[in-house]
């Protein structure tokens, strides 16, 4: 009775009552809506934290471009070529700045050595030969000579003795004589050409160097032959070149080692080109720990019959600080700009030998830019798990690369930090960001955000607006149908009930539609800024293994617009009760007297 009372009064009103109830719709939309987008924005934001990464790569610039020449005996005269010069080798602490906020690194990566003798590499090795020869007749090689082969030192492959082959000091424009009936112990290179075999390769030298980065002189330097006489190989000469036949042995026996932080920070397999194919990542325990544990390319674990779980024995003998694995070790050959010799003249001798644990087996794509290969049997290891020096090892130092130094800074970081770098003014360094295009989801992020703010104080304004403005129409001014009411013998409950019922239910309604509408309405919004794939594909070639996470599918709880609801009927509720206090609390008959005055 009392309920269909207060409807009628509405409906007495009733574009009144649809303008309330329209407009408290609208609002309830609003609010819903931003609650729904702010929310949706969040977990969008948590989703993607661990799926887009930033790291920053590092190369130092060359303070000048010399230029240099070489003789070339083919052409009979000199070829000019440019080089980088450095004027000092910046050290990685330059990167340690006051409010750079690393996540991981700075690192700048050696890669080492590890002479795996018991082990299949297939390392191609065949274009090298040391070995004594003999010249044919006295002879210069400034054009090519015929040499024969009286003993092999070491070969990549098998060499008779007794062979002849044509020998060419190519690139030598005042090589010395050779004479016949004298021996001389070579080391050479394969060349292509109809005229020449071989051609020199190094010779007896060291490129040693401190772990300050400065060269260990060594007391020889050898051309790429000597004479053998007598007693030659008793000689400290002699035991050098059998140290260099033993390293060349030892090289075709290795495999490189790449110690990282996190294997992220490794470009390959960031961008994707190197992707576990069996067992799991490396875990950041396992890295922060130091744990001896290991991730290995495919093709050797399958020359070596190597599962997940096996234990792999890495007798780590050599470091080095210049280059990456792919600038020394691919399937197609080896080439090193490095001396396999310490400063003594012997092989570098092995100063880390423990067993690590195969927790992944991975592939790498090849044919992907030297930035972005991982070079052929590359092994990668948690840099804590070497816990010996490396010092007296180092045969390579160089400043850092693109492909050996990186660090990872939290998300949408990257102003801030370039912001703070360029308050250091060291312009030698060069920070090339990847963020697999977080950077361009942060901005729809971010307008999301402001979005849901605007809709949350649009909406929550509104709100209390119209509820102030709508009780005042319908319980401000009803004050004379309560005092009426009251006469007849309402009790102030029941003058409430006539009154708050019809109109409460109304806006029961219009929350209703409202949030059902901002439910769909903001899910569909916040769905609409993570559509698309935002990874930074320019530097990838070929499979990439992590796909952003699925958020479009996702869509928000009811309960957030339950709760909206729920949240605006009962402060409409209060509201309402507070403007019903004021309707009662005065005398029916002192109201009905002061209306007749």
């Amino acid at each position: 009775m009392i309920f269909e009372k207060s409807l009628k009064q509405l409906l007495r009103t009733p574009v009144t009552t649809a303008l309330f109830l329209m407009l408290f719709a609208t609002s309830a939309f609003f609010l819903c809506c931003g609650v729904n987008i702010w929310e949706q924005n969040g977990a969008t934001i948590k989703a993607y934290e661990d799926a887009f990464l930033t790291i920053g790569v590092v190369q130092q610039s060359a303070t000048a471009v010399a230029k240099g020449e070489r003789w070339n005996a083919e052409t009979k005269q000199y070829s000019i070529f440019n080089y980088p010069q450095y004027s000092s080798i910046v050290p990685v602490s330059a990167l340690d700045f006051e409010g750079a906020d690393y996540l991981l690194g700075p690192e700048k990566r050696p890669y080492y050595g590890a002479w795996v003798q018991d082990y299949k590499t297939y390392n191609s090795l065949s274009n090298l030969l040391i070995a004594e020869l003999t010249p044919l007749t006295d002879c210069v090689p400034d054009s090519p000579v015929k040499m024969k082969v009286v003993k092999v030192l070491w070969s990549g492959y098998t060499y008779n003795e007794g062979n002849t082959l044509r020998l060419c000091d190519l690139f030598n424009d005042n090589p010395q004589p050779l004479y016949a009936g004298k021996t001389y112990v070579m080391s050479l290179q394969q060349y292509s050409s109809d005229e020449i075999d071989y051609i020199p390769a190094s010779g007896i030298v060291s490129t040693q160097y401190r772990a300050d980065g400065t060269r260990v002189q060594a007391d020889f330097n050898t051309t790429f032959y000597q004479e053998v006489t007598a007693g030659f190989y008793q000689t400290e000469d002699g035991k050098r070149w059998l140290e260099l036949a033993k390293a060349q042995q030892r090289i075709k026996e290795t495999i490189p080692v790449w110690p990282t932080s996190g294997t992220h920070l490794l470009l390959p397999f960031y961008n994707g080109t190197a992707f576990i194919l069996e067992g799991e990542d490396i875990s950041a325990e396992e890295y922060a720990n130091g744990e001896r544990v290991c991730l290995i390319p495919q093709n050797f674990a399958r020359d070596n019959g190597l599962e997940v779980g096996n234990m792999l024995r890495l007798p780590l003998y050599y470091a080095n600080y210049q280059n990456a694995p792919i600038d020394n070790f691919t399937k197609s050959g080896m080439g090193f700009n490095f001396s396999l010799l310490n400063a003594e003249g012997k092989v570098y001798p092995v100063f880390s030998d423990h067993e690590y644990l195969i927790k992944g087996i991975y592939q790498s794509i090849e044919g992907s830019g030297s930035n972005q290969g991982m070079g052929h049997n590359t092994v990668v290891i948690p840099s804590s798990s070497v816990r010996e020096s490396d010092a007296d090892n180092i045969l390579a130092y160089g400043p850092m690369q693109n492909n050996t130094t990186s660090f990872q800074i939290p998300n949408g970081t990257i102003e801030s930090f370039m912001a703070l770098w360029a308050q250091q003014e060291n312009d030698q360094l060069k920070i090339t960001f990847y963020d697999r295009g977080y950077s361009q989801l942060q901005r729809g992020l971010e307008n999301m955000k402001k979005m849901s703010i605007l809709f949350l104080a649009v909406g929550a304004m509104m709100s209390l607006t119209l509820v102030f403005f709508f009780c005042h129409i319908f319980i401000t001014r009803q004050k004379m149908r309560s005092a009426i009411e009251r006469m007849l013998g309402f009790s102030k409950r029941k003058s409430a009930a006539s009154l708050l019922s019809g109109f409460l239910l109304v806006a029961v309604l219009a929350i209703a539609i409202g949030c059902t509408a901002g439910y769909f309405a903001g899910t569909r919004l916040s769905q609409n800024t993570s559509m698309g794939v935002y990874y930074d594909t320019d530097f990838t070639s070929g499979h990439v293994e992590e796909e952003p996470p699925d958020v479009d599918g996702q869509t928000l709880p009811v309960w957030y617009s339950v709760m909206v609801g729920a949240i605006l009927f009962v402060t409409t509720c209060l509201v309402s009760v507070v403007f019903m206090h004021g309707n009662l609390k005065e005398e029916p008959l002192k109201m009905l007297s002061s209306k007749k005055e």
